[in-house]
């Protein structure tokens, strides 16, 4: 008899422990939900929404330079081009960013290049200018298009801004909360973010209006580009419930 409990308890020990309740921690409720367990934490949930304008006073220009050369001398056009757009655009440092080759009836390849910088907005005034000046036979130099979109930098900078009042209006809330609530003691339990940028349109610092009408370049327009930044923030604030 003996011999025969001794087998039978492993498999009655796997049995109890196969029949002994799930924890309610465990255990999910019908849509799928962790159940909770213990006194839960009282919750408060807002939205908190700012804005600010991101504004810039550079712009990205890209010039357009229409080349001219004979069979091979590609090279040596280009080095001349790089040399010359050192000379446009205060410092700004330029990129070769497209080109395509072509071939006219006379044997001439046919080169089309378009260089990219960021230039401050107070040497545009005379960016058209200066690129005809910088033309010469067989190459002929355009302002291609001049786009005023804050840059990346910019933005992030009006976003760490607006960040920070969020986190004021947050700092606010908790210790209103706990003035009101004083046998709580609230806590940031999440802070959810989603930001918006609208372009809108302003008009161009004075002699911008006259440079993009004189010259005819395409892209400016007459108006500067700003953005209005939207950052809204979606916030759960917990305190541990009493017991």
């Amino acid at each position: 008899m003996n011999r025969y409990l001794a087998l039978l308890s492993p498999i009655a020990l796997a049995l109890a422990l196969f029949a002994t309740p799930i924890p309610a921690a465990l255990a999910d409720d019908p849509e799928g939900d962790v159940i909770r367990q213990g006194t839960a934490d009282d919750e408060v949930i807002f939205t908190v929404a700012v804005e600010s304008w991101v504004e810039t006073t550079t712009a990205t220009v890209r010039l357009a330079a229409d080349l001219a050369v004979e069979a091979g001398g590609f090279g040596t056009a280009r080095t001349e081009l790089v040399a010359t757009l050192k000379t446009l655009g205060a410092g700004a440092g330029w990129r070769i960013v497209d080109f395509s080759k072509g071939r006219d009836e006379a044997g001439f390849e046919r080169w089309r290049v378009v260089a990219e910088a960021r230039v401050p907005e107070t040497t545009l005034s005379d960016l058209a200018a200066r690129a005809r000046a910088a033309s010469k036979p067989g190459r002929a130099l355009s302002v291609a298009d001049i786009d005023y979109t804050p840059t990346l930098v910019e933005r992030e900078a009006v976003i760490n801004l607006l960040r920070g009042r969020v986190y004021s209006r947050v700092a606010e809330e908790i210790g209103t909360l706990d003035a009101v609530f004083s046998d709580r003691k609230f806590r940031v339990r999440l802070i959810d973010f989603t930001q918006d940028f609208q372009p809108q349109p302003r008009l161009m610092r004075e002699g911008m209006v006259a440079m993009a009408r004189s010259d005819g370049s395409q892209g400016a327009g007459g108006l500067a580009g700003a953005e209005k930044v939207h950052l809204v923030a979606r916030v759960h604030l917990a305190a541990r419930a009493a017991e």
